[in-house]
C-alpha cells in the first residue's frame, strides 16, 4: 500500500443526479425504522460512468490496499472505504452504515476483488481463514463510532487511508532471507494502524505473498546486476562505457519504485536501503 495524492473528483460526482440521491438518502434516514436500511440496489451514484476510469487512473491500474494490478485480470470493485449500508461489529452485519458518505469522493477507493471480499483465504499459521474488508471497519474506540453525518471526524480509524496516511510508516516487508518469509507485511513498529489494515484486507493471504515474493526475486537480480556493475566502475574508473552500464543499472532498479509498478511500496523499501547500505548513493 503505497500514499496516492487525492485525485481530482470526476464531474458526476457533483451532479445533479449524485446530489439528488444524497438527499434522497438522508432523508431516509431522517425518519428510519431502525431495522430497514435503504435499499443497496439504489445507491447509484458512486457507480456513475466517470468513477471507475477516474480511480484507476488515480491508482494506475492497481488495488488501493495489495498494490496488485486488476486491470488485465479482474473487473476493479469500488470499495467505500467507510461501508455504506452496515458495518460489521463483533461478527454481526450492523446497520445502518455510513450512508451519507456512500457517494463521496474520498471514501471511494479501486479494490481487488480478494482484498474487497470477504472470503476464505489460506494464512501463515492457519489452513484457511475468511479475510476481505467487505463491511469491516474497526475502530481504536467502538464509542467514536459515528453515527451521523459529521461525526465520522472524531472516530480514531484503524484501517489505512491511501490519501490520508502514509502506509510505509505503518507497514514494512521482509526480504533478503532466502526463505518462504521473503514478500511478507508486516506492521512496522507495532502499528495498531498496520496491524488492522492487513488483517482486514488480508495482505499475508498466500496468493498475495506469492506474488510480492516473485517480484523480490525480480528485483534482487537487478540489484546483483547493479553490484557487479559498481566493482566494474571502481576498478576501472575512467571506463564511460562500464560507467553507463551501472548508470543504466541504476535507472532500471528505479523503474521498480515507480508509482505505477506493483508493490511499489515494498520495492521502494528495499530499493533504498540497498542505494544507501550498498551503493552508498542517495
Amino acid at each position: 500500500m503505497r500514499r496516492v495524492r487525492r485525485p481530482k473528483a470526476p464531474p458526476s460526482s457533483s451532479e445533479k443526479a449524485t446530489l439528488d440521491e444524497r438527499e434522497t438518502i438522508l432523508r431516509y434516514y431522517e425518519h428510519w425504522d431502525g431495522r430497514t436500511p435503504y435499499p443497496s440496489d439504489k445507491y447509484k451514484a458512486y457507480r456513475a460512468k466517470d468513477v471507475r476510469p477516474a480511480l484507476t487512473e488515480a491508482f494506475f491500474g492497481k488495488c488501493a490496499y495489495c498494490e496488485t494490478y486488476y486491470a488485465s485480470t479482474q473487473q476493479m470493485a469500488i470499495e467505500h472505504y467507510r461501508p455504506k449500508g452496515a458495518v460489521k461489529i463483533d461478527g454481526a452485519l450492523v446497520p445502518p452504515g455510513y450512508y451519507w458518505l456512500a457517494s463521496e469522493w474520498t471514501n471511494l477507493l479501486p479494490s481487488c476483488t480478494d482484498c474487497n471480499s470477504a472470503r476464505g483465504q489460506e494464512l501463515p499459521g492457519s489452513v484457511e481463514r475468511t479475510v476481505g474488508k467487505a463491511n469491516a471497519f474497526p475502530l481504536a474506540s467502538e464509542a467514536s463510532r459515528a453515527k451521523a453525518p459529521g461525526e465520522e471526524h472524531h472516530e480514531k480509524r484503524l484501517v489505512l487511508h491511501p490519501y490520508l496516511d502514509f502506509p510505509e510508516r505503518h507497514l514494512t516487508f521482509t526480504w533478503g532471507t532466502g526463505t518462504i518469509e521473503d514478500g511478507w507485511i508486516s506492521p512496522r513498529r507495532r502499528s495498531r494502524k498496520g496491524a488492522a489494515t492487513i488483517e482486514v484486507c488480508g495482505l499475508q493471504r498466500r496468493g498475495l505473498r506469492r506474488a510480492r515474493r516473485e517480484r523480490l526475486d525480480l528485483l534482487q537480480a537487478h540489484l546483483r546486476s547493479a553490484l557487479d556493475a559498481q566493482r566494474n566502475v571502481q576498478r576501472h574508473p575512467d571506463d564511460d562505457e562500464l560507467v553507463q552500464q551501472l548508470t543504466q543499472r541504476i535507472a532500471d532498479i528505479r523503474q521498480f519504485t515507480n508509482d505505477e509498478a506493483p508493490y511499489a511500496a515494498m520495492c521502494r523499501e528495499v530499493v533504498d536501503d540497498f542505494f544507501e547500505h550498498q551503493l552508498g548513493i542517495g
